[in-house]
């Protein structure tokens, strides 16, 4: 493509020099409220950590800017490689996050030319887990189909009306000042409805115990407790700290909180992070359970947010949650979407069986970009 001032369009890897005008599409197109469209120093340094100074950082699996005639950027997929774990074989994997286009009408292709510059990179194994519904339709006519056991989203509401309030929030600011209303409501709904969706606080005979642990202790317990799944990061405990890190500054969903089951000799068998928010809708980022020990994690995760004060909990579907979570009252919804593709599709199987650890910590949504201010 060739402008008038005789350029050509292309897509090449992102550069330093790259970043302000990164900082400057993200915050007008992921940033719903004016004062935080303004590109910080912060913002500045996170971009530069996660796309050019993490402990995973590759050159040839890098971020993709698309330059227009006038050799302005225009466009942006962001990327972060990843190394991952597959029974003996070692694997490099690319993740997309962010995909953005300035004036998408005059750069129609645009958004398309990253996508597939993205795809036919060096790496095994090419995944999103936030791709819109627009990323989405560019993926599929590459040929790579949606992974609906890693694309859905659950919520489960503690406090009915609580919850409605804390959802028209997302959209409307004002809404705040429903939640005395809702606190009320929900406070008769729970006298007069036997019912009601506060999950059950007496003591059960569960298996697991769960109790709260600092964020390094819950490190060294996802080391361990990955190891049960088929395809894995291949994490040491210095990346994962890292990557861990970045999670715990998300100021936007809440408080992080780690809670971790041992057996009696104090080995890790089950394990949880997630954000907690008083009257609000707190969220699921990563849990770690085999089939014996979901009902027990689910449990304990809804009665800590009840009691904590959380109006809901939601998260994404991690599948090894799925069932447990069905069967005590989890709505699923559609918002975003994960894709994988391979040349080697033996690769996808632990995927398409829901035997991958690739999402959350595992995936992208660690990211400060997801939920924290700048």
């Amino acid at each position: 493509m060739v402008g008038a001032g005789g350029g050509t369009a292309v897509v090449r890897d992102l550069q330093a020099d790259d970043l302000p005008a990164i900082a400057a599409l993200f915050a007008s197109t992921f940033r719903k409220r004016r004062a935080d469209r303004v590109v910080t120093p912060d913002l500045l340094s996170c971009l530069r950590s996660i796309y050019l100074e993490n402990p995973w950082f590759d050159p040839d699996v890098a971020s993709k800017v698309f330059v227009d005639e006038e050799d302005r950027v225009r466009g942006f997929i962001g990327v972060t490689a990843q190394r991952m774990v597959y029974g003996e074989r070692k694997l490099r994997a690319a993740l997309a996050g962010s995909l953005v286009v300035q004036d998408p009408a005059r750069h129609p292709l645009a958004g398309a030319r990253l996508v597939r510059s993205f795809l036919n990179g060096p790496q095994d194994l090419s995944i999103t887990e936030t791709a819109n519904a627009t990323a989405m339709g560019m993926w599929r006519k590459l040929g790579v189909p949606v992974n609906t056991s890693y694309s859905l989203t659950w919520l489960r509401p503690l406090r009915p009306a609580a919850s409605v309030a804390a959802l028209m929030m997302l959209r409307h600011s004002s809404a705040h000042l429903l939640a005395p209303m809702a606190h009320a409501a929900d406070a008769v709904f729970a006298r007069i409805s036997k019912e009601a969706l506060r999950p059950s606080l007496e003591p059960s005979p569960r298996r697991l115990s769960f109790s709260d642990v600092d964020r390094a202790t819950f490190d060294a317990a996802a080391l361990t407790l990955a190891q049960r799944f088929a395809l894995r990061p291949d994490w040491d405990a210095a990346s994962l700290d890292w990557f861990s890190a970045h999670a715990a500054r998300k100021r936007m969903v809440g408080e992080p909180c780690y809670r971790l089951a041992v057996d009696a000799q104090g080995k890790p068998l089950a394990a949880y992070l997630w954000f907690r928010r008083e009257g609000n809708i707190a969220w699921l980022l990563q849990s770690f359970a085999g089939e014996k020990q979901a009902d027990d994690l689910v449990d304990d995760m809804l009665v800590s947010a009840y009691e904590y004060g959380c109006a809901a909990i939601r998260g994404g579907t991690q599948p090894w949650l799925l069932n447990a979570l069905l069967r005590r009252k989890a709505l699923l919804l559609g918002r975003s979407y994960f894709l994988a593709d391979a040349r080697d599709k033996s690769l996808l199987a632990p995927i398409q069986s829901g035997e991958a650890l690739v999402s959350g910590l595992a995936g992208e949504t660690w990211m400060r970009l997801i939920g924290d201010r700048f």
